[in-house]
């Protein structure tokens, strides 16, 4: 039986993309609710109906995360899975799954679970499964050992947001109405990362201007490059593939990175980022 790598739709990676490594890769949904819309963030969302129904919502939308059953039913497919969720410090779906592994171990004390709590969102949680790609192919490693490797490699990541709509954060109470009326007018852009030890959301700079503030999210991936000859980014947007592109000219022309990933946002990174935002992991 295949190894089976799980995650949660705040991953946008696409389906089939570990369909010709030998291993499974599956997918479970969160929801988001606009107002009396239930969006189920699977293949079948259209972001962009999300964020127009978003921008005409008055209110807060909100999400939900899966339940214990829903990862169960993908747990009990393979006898080894590996299982990475967004942060708990944003959602319950890691308790969701950590409830799901200990239903499935009652039922069957041999299946091999490995579970982790990403501290962040998409492209982390990305990085994180082509690391688990490589070397469960390696076959170098048995199912301990990758589990604890991937818990160290999860340690070292970086995760910035660029945000560009800040009407969410207005919505949500997080900002004030006229500081985000002013923000918008001066086209001031916060910058943002996810916390090492919470995974929560904090500003690290606030920008006026998307040529600026790209350049500072490549000065932040300088700090790694003197420790790090070569390293993986991955790069998520929602409706913005030409400033990703750009992000990722930037730190190919500077840093001469060989490997810098761009992947659409599925629908929950969508509602966290809003329109035209940018998260990079590296």
């Amino acid at each position: 039986m295949k190894p089976r790598i799980i995650s949660d739709s705040s991953c946008d990676l696409p389906l089939n993309f570990l369909a010709k490594e030998d291993i499974d890769f599956s997918v479970v949904p969160l929801k988001i609710i606009v107002g009396d819309h239930e969006f189920i963030d699977d293949e079948t969302i259209n972001t962009k109906e999300l964020i127009a129904a978003m921008k005409e919502y008055k209110e807060a939308s909100s999400t939900a995360c899966p339940s214990p059953e829903e990862f169960a039913a993908e747990l009990r497919k393979s006898e080894e899975n590996y299982v990475i969720t967004i942060t708990s410090g944003l959602s319950g779906t890691f308790n969701s799954a950590r409830v799901a592994a200990n239903m499935v171990l009652e039922e069957n004390g041999d299946r091999k679970i490995g579970l982790f709590d990403s501290l962040a969102t998409s492209p982390s949680m990305i990085l994180m499964i082509m690391k688990l790609r490589d070397w469960i192919k390696a076959g170098m490693y048995d199912f301990e050992t990758i589990c604890e490797k991937l818990s160290e490699y999860q340690k070292t990541l970086t995760l910035l947001f660029l945000l560009q709509d800040l009407s969410n954060l207005v919505k949500s109470g997080r900002m004030s109405r006229i500081a985000g009326a002013v923000a918008s007018a001066l086209s001031i852009m916060p910058i943002c990362r996810a916390t090492t030890d919470k995974g929560e959301i904090e500003v690290v700079e606030k920008i006026r201007g998307v040529k600026k503030a790209l350049s500072s999210m490549v000065n932040m991936v300088e700090a790694k490059v003197k420790t790090h000859e070569q390293f993986p980014v991955v790069i998520t947007h929602c409706n913005n593939l030409s400033q990703a592109e750009t992000l990722k000219d930037l730190l190919e022309k500077r840093f001469n990175l060989k490997e810098v990933y761009i992947f659409p946002m599925h629908g929950l990174t969508s509602y966290y980022s809003n329109d035209k935002g940018l998260i990079m992991s590296f």
